[in-house]
């Protein structure tokens, strides 16, 4: 909208609370007028622009998921969340070991001549110049020491109620509930606050991924209605006629069709979901350094280290994490346990074992959200929030122990305990004593046994680009689909590439 004579301001993301006359205006007034502190104090998830014949400057607050992208040429700044608005066929936009990455399934940016507006920052930019300013940081909650695990529940659930109360009187609100702690919560909020709520439920054919029977206990506990939306993969998977902005880094990009377009039938235009569960609650670290210098109460010390000793882990390397630089988690990541096998793929020299290597923080730039966003979500009008991201809930998860994000007890591994202990007494206990997961991913790697010829017709053709890029050798690939051991170790791999084939065929057809 124009605030000024030849000034626009151009925003993206939802805005969760009433805005009052005149808002958009008071937003140009406090970006031209340099007011941080106030900008920073703005509801919502937040990105935007503010342009002005000799000056442009981008925004993004600091719990805003949108991934506002620029590029300098010379004279000319560009930006746009979508990165194909943002290519320029005459150079070379990415590498051949990022797009090997890809298809590997790592969460890898691949334009490296695009540069993401990280939370809370402004970058300003005129004919000759370009900085950036953070305008906006995250303090941990000020809480005093050794505050024990019950007092981090209590506020982190007034907190997220509090998120959830801007929800009221804003229509039907989609709640995408998986069955697991983190949508529970959300829910749980929702429903407290007084918001009217319908929420949605992934249902698979196969009992390994199965998790209705916890999402239909937690919406009857509730009184919610649940929608059940059949999840599968049909003839039209690899999806060759759609375009994406960037390889589609998620194996059930079927699913997200499935229910993006139950929700838009349904006429529900604010969808909901635990997005920053396993961030804001979940272990990052863990060690005997947490357990005996944590800023935990000493009765509290004493049973995490009992904990440990039942642990599955063996004595020597619980001891090695006695110093704070060592984690139990360590040997997963150094030993290439997270990485996908890659049978079919052509040796790259230089990439990381690590899947996680030059990934950028899930709070600076997510690659799934952004393609989710500009593909599924936004095309039929449905906007996408995120309780559990929200300023509070940040500043209490950066002030929490890492001793308080995970409890080894009597040789299991409890996660989230503060999610955990704040629905005990909202929900079952089918729901929140829940140990250990399903095979989630079993449902993609029956699809990838299912129809050898899909996918070797799309990458171990003639045409395969990924062929031509010697990311693919097709001889391997042959080998992995003819061989069903093989072609379940590679499934998700295979997923992952077949995208990628997607999405380099629609990029050398695109025009910027």
């Amino acid at each position: 909208m124009e605030t000024g004579p030849g000034e626009h301001l151009l925003l993206s993301g939802p805005v969760t609370r009433p805005a009052a006359d005149g808002w958009q205006r008071r937003i140009a007034d406090l970006v031209r007028e340099g007011r941080h502190a106030e900008l920073a104090r703005l509801p919502g998830e937040l990105c935007g622009a503010l342009v002005t014949p000799h000056k442009v400057t981008l925004f993004r607050n600091l719990v805003s998921t949108e991934g506002l992208l620029y590029r300098r040429d010379g004279p000319v700044v560009s930006w746009s969340t979508d990165p194909a608005d943002l290519l320029d066929r005459e150079r070379e936009e990415f590498s051949r070991q990022a797009i090997w990455r890809c298809c590997r399934g790592d969460e890898v940016f691949i334009y490296h001549g695009l540069t993401p507006v990280r939370p809370g920052e402004l970058v300003v930019a005129d004919q000759t110049t370009l900085s950036t300013v953070r305008f906006d940081t995250l303090t941990p909650l000020d809480l005093p020491r050794r505050t024990p695990l019950a007092q981090y529940a209590e506020l982190a659930y007034e907190m997220l109620l509090r998120e959830a109360q801007a929800y009221v009187g804003a229509g039907r609100v989609g709640v995408m509930v998986s069955g697991g702690l983190d949508s529970a919560a959300v829910l749980c909020a929702l429903v407290e606050a007084g918001a009217d709520v319908v929420a949605y439920h992934h249902v698979v054919d196969d009992p390994l991924a199965d998790e209705s029977a916890y999402a239909r206990t937690i919406c009857d506990h509730l009184s919610v209605p649940l929608e059940m939306v059949k999840a599968g993969y049909d003839g039209d998977f690899p999806p060759r006629g759609l375009s994406f902005p960037h390889p589609f880094l998620n194996v059930g990009f079927p699913w997200l069709e499935q229910l993006a377009e139950r929700v838009h039938t349904d006429g529900v235009r604010l969808l909901v979901w635990g997005r920053d569960g396993d961030l804001r609650f979940g272990p990052l670290r863990y060690g005997l350094h947490d357990a005996l210098a944590g800023d935990i109460p000493f009765r509290e010390r004493a049973a995490l280290c009992a904990g440990l000793i039942s642990s599955r882990w063996e004595a020597p390397r619980i001891v090695r994490t006695a110093s704070r630089t060592r984690s139990l988690f360590d040997d997963i990541r150094s030993g290439g346990g997270l990485a996908r096998a890659t049978d079919f793929l052509e040796p790259v020299p230089g990439v990381p074992d690590d899947p996680f290597a030059d990934v950028p923080a899930e709070d600076d730039y997510s690659v799934k959200d952004a393609c989710a966003q500009l593909t599924s979500w936004r095309p039929r009008g449905i906007m996408m929030c995120n309780p559990l991201g929200s300023r509070d809930l940040r500043r209490l998860a950066a002030r929490m122990p890492d001793a308080y994000r995970m409890l080894p007890y009597q040789g299991q591994v409890i996660t989230k305990p503060v999610l955990r202990l704040l629905l005990s007494t909202r929900l079952p206990a089918s729901v929140w004593r829940r140990y250990g997961r399903l095979w989630m991913s079993s449902a993609h790697k029956h699809r990838a046994l299912a129809d050898t010829d899909a996918f070797h017709e799309l990458m171990g053709g003639p045409d395969s680009r990924l062929v031509r890029m010697g990311v693919v050798n097709p001889e391997r690939l042959t080998e992995v689909l003819t061989d069903p051991h093989r072609r379940r170790r590679n499934a998700e791999t295979l997923v992952h590439a077949a995208m990628t084939e997607i999405f380099l065929r629609h990029y050398e057809g695109r025009t910027p």
